[in-house]
């Protein structure tokens, strides 16, 4: 691995990316520097058709079904990520803010329909309007009016706090028969599941909880209620457990409405809080990893001037601060009072969290330098030569005992007989853990049997390779894999859909939508059918042209009632 990539400037774009124990500023890295930063192997692929713009498919269009989809398979697959990507002469800078393009297949036994449609958020219908970027994203500052003078624009730039993202290309939330696109910041819109349109009433959730920040992926306990982590910036910033309670019947339109903090964590320092994307949910317990990855308060609020970029010129990966994990009591908001530490790494997913024998077993996506926000620049994306190389996240098992007596230094006290994770108290008192590997290679957007074992003991889970060119299904028990690849496709995160009255964890189906390139330029798009045990493809519905799609972050399968 390179050590040190000395700060240059190059095409007058600021490169500042040292690798190891050292700070990394998230700031434009040119094409090369960035294959340097993730070379794995010497192998270059093509992806450009993933990271181009769309056109809209409002109206569904009849798709070919090649093999047996399962009689028992009805429902739609809803997908949402960036599907816009130039406003005008304008480009996006990152691969978070591409405008939200949400996709529905539908599918009823041999006949499958597909479809999508762009949300119709304040910043696409007003860049529409405007034919420019009007409100900034995580990557990319709002362009100024051409009809305001100087002033006005400055003014703008410091004081305009009006219009703020709501841009929901991230994830997909169900409350009851309603739908809500989500992303980071604090507003939600709601989606029709069958035509795709917005409705014109948003969610704020700042409104209810005083936040600056929401994950995208909230967790629904099995009594309904939802959990989300937030953050709050400035003087009494903190990450915050927010508990969603379900909505009264007829309630429609704000999930949000008995929404209430049940605990907190302090930010150790207030103009850099850290980021996260996710977090782990138990039967008892919340698990959030305070990870060392920072928005730098001060650099956000002159990013516009430095940069061109929004949040993610302000983020910094420290790789001199340990990460720390810490354990919410559910019901309570009480946080444990053990401090649990690791060597440094970023991470966008948890995959699953669970209580086993007196201890939290704690799986998720990540890496140790700590630079895939980075990675994400779609220059870096689309690359010089229209490649890009490995994202070198691994799936990991972190284990954390709740209980121990009295132990050396040298002690494991991890007792579970079926994981190489080890931790080990230390003089200070603090607990150390060292992960294991869950399974050979790359992975991100992990997925798992979500209804029957989010937040209980597992053996399977499914994700996609850090080249996003292949699906894999790992096993928690032997450490093996198997995957589905094939030249040219680059499928999205695989839903797992149980079959009716499974018996083993892994009976049924994994889909994924599937984008299909040979050139980079050409582009189609299907659904794929795996059989869930054997991961073998069952079924494929291949969508005509001139219906087109590009790369997805998050969805759900909704079964017809």
């Amino acid at each position: 691995m390179l050590k040190l990539l000395v700060s240059q400037r190059s095409s007058g774009r600021l490169l500042l990316a040292p690798v190891g124990p050292r700070i990394i500023s998230l700031g434009r890295l040119n094409p090369g520097v960035c294959a340097s930063l993730f070379r794995t192997s010497s192998q270059y692929f093509r992806m450009d058709a993933l990271f181009k713009s769309v056109e809209e498919t409002s109206q569904p269009i009849q798709a070919d079904v090649k093999g047996q989809i399962p009689d028992w398979l009805k429902g739609s697959l809803l997908r949402v990520g960036p599907g816009k990507f130039e406003i005008g002469d304008q480009s996006y800078n990152h691969l978070f803010d591409g405008l939200s393009l949400i996709h529905r297949f539908n599918i009823e036994g041999s006949k499958v329909t597909y479809q999508n449609r762009f949300l119709r958020s304040d910043s696409y219908v007003l860049a529409q309007q405007q034919n420019r970027i009007v409100v900034s994203e995580f990557g990319t500052n709002s362009y100024p009016d051409p009809c305001k003078n100087i002033f006005s624009r400055i003014f703008s730039y410091f004081w305009d706090t009006s219009i703020s993202s709501d841009n929901c290309n991230v994830n997909l939330m169900q409350v009851r028969d309603e739908i809500y696109a989500m992303t980071e910041p604090p507003t939600m819109r709601r989606v029709d599941p069958q035509t795709l349109e917005t409705d014109p009433e948003k969610v704020d959730r700042s409104k209810y909880v005083a936040l600056n920040l929401m994950t995208a992926h909230p967790h629904t306990d099995r009594d309904g209620t939802i959990y989300n982590m937030a953050s709050r910036f400035g003087k009494d910033g903190l990450c915050g457990l927010v508990k969603m309670p379900l909505p009264d019947e007829g309630e429609r339109n704000n999930p949000m409405q008995k929404a209430y903090m049940v605990g907190s964590i302090p930010h150790q320092v207030k103009m850099r809080p850290n980021y996260f994307h996710s977090f782990g949910l138990t039967e008892k317990y919340i698990v959030f990893v305070e990870q060392p990855m920072y928005i730098n308060v001060w650099k956000l609020m002159f990013a516009k001037f430095t940069s061109g970029k929004s949040v993610s010129a302000a983020m910094e990966f420290d790789g001199n601060t340990q990460a720390r994990f810490h354990i919410i009591e559910k019901e309570t908001g009480k946080v444990l009072p053990t401090v649990y530490l690791s060597d440094p790494f970023f991470t966008f997913h948890h995959i699953n969290t669970y209580e086993d024998d007196g201890q939290l077993v704690v799986d998720l996506c990540c890496n140790g330098p700590g630079d895939s926000v980075a990675a994400l620049y779609l220059e870096n994306l689309r690359g010089s030569e229209g490649t890009f190389d490995d994202i070198n996240t691994e799936a990991r098992r972190y284990v954390l005992p709740l209980q121990f007596a009295e132990a050396s230094d040298q002690d494991n006290l991890v007792t579970l007989v079926d994981t190489e994770a080890t931790s080990v108290l230390q003089e200070d008192g603090t607990i150390f853990c060292t992960p294991e590997r869950l399974c050979p290679g790359t992975m991100e957007l992990p997925r798992i049997n979500y209804d029957h074992y989010n937040g209980r003991k597992y053996q399977f889970f499914y994700g996609i390779s850090g080249k996003i060119d292949m699906l894999i299904k790992g096993d928690t028990q032997t450490k093996a894999s198997k995957t589905w690849k094939e030249a040219g496709c680059y499928p999205s995160e695989p839903v797992f859909v149980p079959a009716p009255e499974a018996t083993a964890e892994d009976e049924g189906v994994v889909l994924s939508l599937v984008v299909k390139s040979s050139s980079g330029e050409d582009r189609s798009v299907f659904l794929l059918v795996l059989d869930g045990q054997t991961f073998s493809e069952v079924a494929r519905a291949e969508v005509p042209s001139p219906a087109q799609a590009c790369m997805t972050f998050h969805g759900i399968f909704l079964p017809n009632m």
